[in-house]
C-alpha cells in the first residue's frame, strides 16, 4: 500500500475530527456541509478500497463530538445517531433498495418529514415531569442542558395523563430559531457591535450551550419533536407516525408538513413539492428525512455504527443566483492569512440577503477567473456559506482586466510573502495592527475564553487609543482610561472587567486555543 494513501486518510480524520469540533461544540463551521459531506465521502471510500485502514476510532465510524466538558456528561440510554445522506435520485433510490434488501419485503411504508437545521436535544420526563435535557454529543455522551431547555416556551413541562403512575419517556427533537427571530439577533448584535451569528443553527446551539440560562431566556427559541427514544412504564406505538400522533397529543409540536407514502415515488413527488415551498417557512431546512414507519422493521432492518439504515436524509442542492461581483478585496486573519473575499450586488440567496462572499485564496479567483465587474452565479454552500461558483462568460463586457492581487498588506503596507506550495499569501509583520485585532477577538471568542462585550470594533477602538498591544495587556486595563473612550459605559466597562477576570480560571487548553 503506497505511503500517500495512508497519508491522506490520516489527513482526512484529522480534519473531519476538527470539523466536527467546530460545528458540534463551537457553533462555528469553517466549511460548508457539501465540502464536509465530500471530505467523509472520500474517507469512506478509502476505507472501503483499504479494509485493513478501518479503526473503530475513524469519525466514519462516530457521531458528532466528544463533548467539551463544560457541561455535566449525559449517557444517553440509545445511541442518538447520525443519518446517511442521499443528494440525488439515484443515491435515493438505492437506499430504497437497501431497505427492501435488509427487511426482505417487496414494499415500505415510508414517513416523510421535514429536516429542521437545528440542533438535535434528548428530553427525559419521569412520571410525566420533565427531569433532563441533553445534547447529542458524541450520539452515546451528550451536554446536560436541562436548564437552559426549560427556557424554551414550546416544551411542555408536565405531559398530562402520565402523572399518577411509574414511567419515564425520552423525547427527541430539534431546537431551532425562527428565521425572523435570527434577523433579529443579529440587528441587535450589530447595534451592539457584537459579532453576528452565521445563520440561524449556530444561533440556536449558541443559545442553547450558553452557561447562563438567563441568556437562552432571550433567545426565542422553538422546538419541533420528531421521534421517542427511551420509554417504560407506558405502551410503545405500533408506527412511527403512531408516535408523533402521541407526542402531538401530549402537548409536544410536530412539524406539520409530515407524510406516509407507500411508495418511494410518492415520496419523491413531496420532496420536489417541499424544495419548491422551503423558503417559504419561517424555519430553515435542508431537506427531507425518510423514515421506514413501522417500528418492528425498522428494529429488523437496524443500523451501522453511526446511522440507522431504515432512515436517511434527502439534502436539497443550493440554491443558485446571479449578480454582479462590483468588486474584490482582502482581509487579514490573525496569523496574517490574506483572504480575499467579493463585494456582491446584493440578492437574496435561500432566505437571507447576500452582499459578500469570501474567495479563500489568489488560486481560487485565478482557478475560476473571477474578475470584479463579472455577472456571476452565487449560492449558499450547505445553505450556510455564501459561495461565488463562476462567472457568466458570456455575459463578461468586453476589455475586462483580470484582478491585480495586491503586494502590499493593505493594514501595514508590509510586502506580502507567498511560500512555496502553499495557496495562501501572508503578511509577515507579527505586529500588523489588523493581526493583532483579529488575534485579540479570537481570545476573547467563545472558542477560546469567552470574554462576550469585546467585539472586533470595541478591540479596534482600544487598540487606536494605546491600551492594548498584545492578549497580555487585556489584563491590566484600567477601567477609568476606558472611561474616557466615548461609547463605553460604566455598566459594560464592568462587566467587561468581571469577564476578563473570570477568564483567569479558564483551563489552559482554552488558552491554547
Amino acid at each position: 500500500m503506497a505511503k500517500e494513501i495512508v497519508a491522506r486518510v490520516q489527513e482526512l480524520r484529522e480534519a473531519i475530527t476538527e470539523h466536527n469540533e467546530r460545528y458540534y461544540n463551537q457553533d462555528a463551521p469553517s466549511v460548508s456541509d457539501a465540502q464536509y459531506d465530500d471530505l467523509v465521502k472520500e474517507l469512506r471510500g478509502l476505507e472501503e478500497a483499504y479494509p485493513e485502514l478501518k479503526t473503530p476510532d475513524s469519525p466514519t465510524f462516530t457521531v458528532g463530538a466528544t463533548p467539551t466538558g463544560q457541561f455535566q456528561p449525559v449517557e444517553h440510554r440509545i445511541p442518538m445517531m447520525s443519518l446517511d445522506n442521499a443528494f440525488n435520485r439515484s443515491e435515493l433510490l438505492s437506499w430504497h433498495d437497501r431497505v427492501l434488501r435488509f427487511g426482505e419485503i417487496s414494499q415500505v411504508e415510508l414517513n416523510l418529514e421535514l429536516k429542521i437545521d437545528g440542533l438535535a436535544i434528548s428530553l427525559l420526563y419521569v412520571n410525566g415531569k420533565y427531569l433532563k435535557g441533553a445534547t447529542r454529543g458524541n450520539g452515546r455522551v451528550g451536554e446536560d442542558v436541562t436548564l437552559n431547555v426549560e427556557t424554551v416556551k414550546v416544551i411542555p413541562k408536565e405531559l398530562e395523563g402520565l402523572t399518577d403512575f411509574a414511567n419515564e419517556v425520552e423525547v427527541r427533537g430539534e431546537i431551532y430559531l425562527p428565521i425572523q427571530a435570527f434577523e433579529d439577533i443579529n440587528n441587535q448584535r450589530e447595534a451592539d457591535g457584537l459579532p453576528l451569528f452565521a445563520n440561524p443553527r449556530n444561533s440556536a446551539a449558541g443559545s442553547l450551550r450558553q452557561k447562563n440560562p438567563k441568556i437562552t431566556a432571550t433567545r426565542p427559541l422553538s422546538f419541533w419533536s420528531y421521534q421517542l427514544g427511551y420509554i417504560s412504564g407506558i405502551e410503545m406505538p405500533l408506527s412511527h407516525g403512531e408516535s408523533l400522533d402521541w407526542l402531538q397529543s401530549k402537548g409536544f409540536p410536530v412539524e406539520g408538513h409530515r407524510r406516509v407514502v407507500g411508495t418511494i415515488d410518492e415520496a419523491l413527488a413531496f420532496i420536489g413539492d417541499i424544495e419548491k415551498k422551503r423558503h417559504d417557512l419561517d424555519f430553515e431546512i435542508d431537506g427531507v428525512v425518510l423514515k421506514v414507519n413501522d417500528l418492528d422493521l425498522q428494529n429488523k432492518i437496524g443500523a451501522t455504527s453511526h446511522a440507522p439504515r431504515w432512515a436517511i436524509a434527502y439534502k436539497f442542492p443550493p440554491e443558485e443566483r446571479q449578480t454582479l461581483l462590483k468588486e474584490i478585496k482582502v482581509s487579514v486573519g490573525k496569523t496574517g492569512r490574506i483572504t480575499p473575499f467579493a463585494e456582491l450586488d446584493p440578492v437574496k440567496v435561500s432566505g437571507s440577503l447576500v452582499s459578500r462572499a469570501s474567495l479563500h485564496n489568489y488560486g481560487q479567483i485565478v482557478e475560476k477567473d473571477l474578475r470584479p465587474g463579472d455577472t456571476v452565479i452565487i449560492r449558499k454552500a450547505g445553505d450556510v456559506i455564501p459561495e461565488v461558483v463562476r462567472p457568466i462568460l458570456e455575459l463578461r463586457p468586453k476589455g475586462l482586466k483580470a484582478f491585480d492581487f495586491p503586494n502590499k498588506c493593505p493594514s501595514c503596507q508590509s510586502e506580502l510573502v507567498k511560500f512555496q506550495d502553499v495557496a495562501d499569501i501572508y503578511c509577515p509583520n507579527s505586529k500588523c495592527p489588523e493581526q493583532l485585532i483579529q488575534r485579540l477577538a479570537y481570545f476573547c471568542s467563545r472558542t477560546a475564553l469567552d470574554i462576550e462585550g469585546l467585539s472586533e470594533k470595541r478591540l479596534e477602538v482600544l487598540i487606536e487609543n494605546h491600551l492594548l498591544k498584545d492578549v497580555a495587556d487585556l489584563y491590566s486595563l484600567d477601567s477609568e482610561k476606558i472611561k474616557q473612550i466615548r461609547g463605553f459605559g460604566d455598566k459594560g466597562i464592568t462587566s467587561i472587567l468581571d469577564l476578563i477576570e473570570k477568564s483567569k480560571q479558564s483551563p489552559f487548553s482554552r488558552v491554547l486555543v
